[in-house]
């Protein structure tokens, strides 16, 4: 099996000139970053994604900014879709033809043939870009700038899998994605079915991806059980159940979901917390624990798994801007 071509642009610990250069590049087919103040500094950030088919899932880090698209870099850059969710920061600003705010659990939906002009504070981010081409259903009308919440929740839960999904992702797996993140998005943005969104049959399994939500969010907590997450989610335990009776119970997929998600955060670049803090934030009970659920569950140790991740990201030299300028462009173009 292989792997997604990934590529990963960390400025951190780098000089603060070739930093902001390297961000200007990476956002650059997007936005133009400004100092968030005069006496600000070039603006900096961090992005490590990968490109799934015809969309790109990333995780983005960056510090307070401006971001600005007028019409003549509309004009020479790649029509597309930004869906993007902020874990923590947001912003406020013209997107989509409104005046908008963002903050924190929220997803902001930014048409790329629109003006942009915003205030962002320091955030870190989960980015789906979807080329216009691939969503002629639900893209002929103005897009909204944000969901209301029962939409946006869903949206939120399906960002947040998609990303740690892609850290991992195979090619083979990849065709599938695409038609369900697809599908999954016509569903949600389509207007006629606003009154009865959550029984649209593409979105039912979503209190799926709600309750996984719900489990990566409490994953620390003492207090997650089946009864919590059932009322979180606005089901009877029962439903719960049986919801997860095909994955082998719900405290079984709880302890699955911890082991996955220590996983994609040793995949992730971004991510630089020691083992026993990961093992803590995800709710192992300690550090003997842990390592005897990881290696029992993936065949490998936790610090061996990080070596792995460390050595492939230096050997296959995922910092090219050149590559990422080369996605753009071809990004919904496949025949």
């Amino acid at each position: 099996m292989s792997s997604l071509l990934r590529l990963d642009y960390l400025t951190t610990g780098l000089p603060h000139a070739a930093a902001a250069e390297i961000w200007k590049g990476v956002v650059g087919p997007l936005f133009e970053p400004r100092a968030f103040h005069p006496g600000q500094q070039s603006p900096t950030g961090s992005a490590s994604g990968a490109l799934i088919g015809d969309i790109m899932v990333a995780r983005v880090v960056f510090g307070a900014q401006s971001y600005r698209r007028d019409r003549d870099l509309i004009a020479r850059t790649p029509d597309h879709i930004l869906f993007h969710l902020y874990n923590v920061g947001g912003f406020n600003g013209l997107i989509s033809g409104h005046q908008t705010t963002i903050w924190s659990a929220q997803v902001a939906i930014i048409d790329l043939a629109q003006e942009v002009d915003t205030l962002a504070a320091s955030s870190d981010t989960v980015a789906l870009i979807v080329p216009r081409a691939l969503l002629p259903e639900v893209t002929d009308a103005p897009l909204p700038p944000r969901l209301d919440p029962v939409r946006n929740r869903l949206l939120a839960a399906h960002l947040a899998a998609l990303r740690e999904r892609s850290t991992l992702l195979e090619v083979a797996d990849v065709e599938e994605v695409v038609t369900q993140t697809l599908d999954f998005l016509r569903a949600l943005l389509d207007p006629s079915r606003a009154e009865a969104i959550v029984e649209t049959p593409v979105l039912a399994t979503s209190h799926l991806a709600l309750a996984e939500q719900t489990i990566r969010t409490h994953l620390a907590s003492p207090d997650l059980s089946p009864e919590m997450i059932a009322n979180e989610i606005g089901v009877s335990r029962a439903t719960l159940y049986r919801m997860f009776a095909p994955y082998g119970g719900i405290m079984r997929s709880v302890q699955e979901r911890r082991l996955l998600a220590v996983r994609a955060a040793l995949s992730d670049p971004l991510e630089t917390r020691r083992l026993s803090r990961l093992a803590a934030d995800f709710g192992f009970r300690g550090k003997v624990h842990f390592s005897r659920s990881f290696r029992a569950q993936f065949g490998i140790t936790a610090s061996e798994f990080r070596a792995e991740q460390v050595a492939l990201a230096q050997k296959d030299q995922r910092s090219d801007l050149d590559l990422l300028r080369d996605w753009w462009p071809r990004l919904g173009t496949r025949s």
